[in-house]
């Protein structure tokens, strides 16, 4: 992978990726804490995620169909530039009747970032030979889980220390460094344009067309059907979670932002070892228990967490969240992988990819909206139920997937 890092223009893409992924998840860290310190509200908290997952919904699938018919370094540039100046507007919330513009910001910069991860994927190839394809991803991929460790718990300390300000300009300032950067990579060979002409309604006309054409092969494999139901039913949960995570740290812990960082980079180092393992043991293990196991003892961990919110027991429990779930869904990508025909993984994956983020926007307004009438503890338990109860579902419904990947496909 260290020669991969030698050719200038990936290395180039690879900083300039590192450095705004970075700044987004520091974002990520401080504004629902900044928002729940504002409002005291857990509608107003949860709002924000929705503002986030949303766009994955409107423009995810249909991003790629522009990115072919536009010039993809040009599309990262601008996209980085007006990521930049968006953010910047977000400062104008300095009271809590400018606080809609923190969600309008915040709808508009993901929107922005669903341009900008597809043109990078599509830049890669024309940057790196075939030969070094596959270590220029693994790095890519390595950057995210980088920007997972480090970005939360600088934005926490940022919070705390610097104010909103300071976190607002320095991710602004992340978006701008990796704009210059980008611009300094040189494409030498073009990408040949696209002959047919997409509009846009026909862009997301398709894009539907296709999801229900997924969802439709979905009914007809059990399997398929199964792993949806469980996938789904866990990250609905897991968006309960996320959306009043906020209010637990600060309400039943009594801790600040810098403590709610530091539990989100504790998640990221579960997950990058979780990673690492099952991709050392994934095919000498059976798809079916792991997802099982891997989600039942999430919901049971998070219960301990819970119920025992002391930071010494917390944050190993969360890096031991990290390590299960991971393997968990790892192990249901594969799954989805083997068991689809190669004609059409691209729909499965696509209405996959839609319902899910439809959940998780369904999960975080009722996580929201829920919190502020029963309370976070009764919500946060029943959350964690569904983990379990999803793994407990994976364990009865995928039977045949039971015994290792090897034996399974023989």
């Amino acid at each position: 992978m260290l020669t991969t890092l030698k050719n200038r223009n990936f290395a180039l893409l690879w900083v300039g990726g590192l450095i705004s992924m970075i700044g987004n998840w520091i974002l990520l860290a401080a504004l629902p804490f900044h928002i729940y310190a504002v409002t005291g509200s857990a509608i107003a908290t949860s709002s924000l995620l929705i503002a986030y997952i949303a766009p994955g919904i409107v423009f995810g699938s249909v991003a790629g169909v522009f990115v072919d018919r536009w010039d993809r370094k040009r599309t990262m540039v601008v996209v980085s530039l007006l990521q930049t100046a968006v953010l910047l507007v977000m400062l104008l919330a300095r009271s809590n009747q400018w606080l809609w513009v923190i969600y309008v910001v915040a709808f508009i910069e993901s929107s922005l970032g669903q341009f900008f991860s597809p043109a990078e994927n599509a830049l890669l190839p024309t940057l790196v030979g075939e030969d070094r394809l596959a270590s220029a991803n693994a790095l890519n991929s390595l950057n995210d889980n980088i920007a997972r460790l480090i970005g939360p718990a600088i934005g926490g300390m940022l919070l705390a220390g610097g104010g909103f300000t300071t976190v607002v300009v320095l991710d602004a300032l992340s978006y701008g460094i990796t704009a210059v950067l980008v611009a300094l990579v040189i494409v030498e060979r073009k990408p040949k344009a696209v002959e047919a002409v997409t509009t846009a309604g026909s862009a997301w006309l398709k894009v539907w067309q296709e999801w229900l054409a997924g969802l439709k092969l979905v009914r007809g494999k059990a399997i398929l059907a199964n792993l949806f139901l469980i996938v789904g039913l866990a990250l609905f949960g897991d968006a309960i979670l996320s959306a009043i995570l906020v209010i637990f740290v600060q309400d039943s812990m009594g801790l600040g932002s810098t403590e709610f960082g530091w539990m989100m980079t504790a998640r990221g180092i579960g997950g990058l070892i979780g990673g690492l393992l099952i991709g050392q043991l994934g095919s000498k293990l059976p798809s079916g228990k792991v997802i099982g196991w891997g989600l039942a003892l999430s919901g049971v961990i998070i219960l301990g967490a819970i119920n025992f919110p002391i930071m010494s027991v917390v944050l190993p429990l969360l890096t031991l969240v990290g390590v299960v779930a991971i393997a968990a869904f790892v192990s249901v990508q594969t799954l989805l992988q083997q068991a689809t025909p190669d004609e059409y993984r691209g729909r499965i994956f696509g209405a996959f990819g839609t319902t899910i983020n439809l959940l998780m926007v369904v999960g975080s307004a009722l996580g929201g909206f829920t919190a502020d009438r029963i309370g976070v503890l009764p919500l946060m338990n029943g959350a964690s139920l569904i983990y379990i109860v999803a793994g407990g579902l994976a364990l009865l419904l995928l039977r045949e997937q039971l015994l290792p990947a090897a034996e399974t496909l023989s």
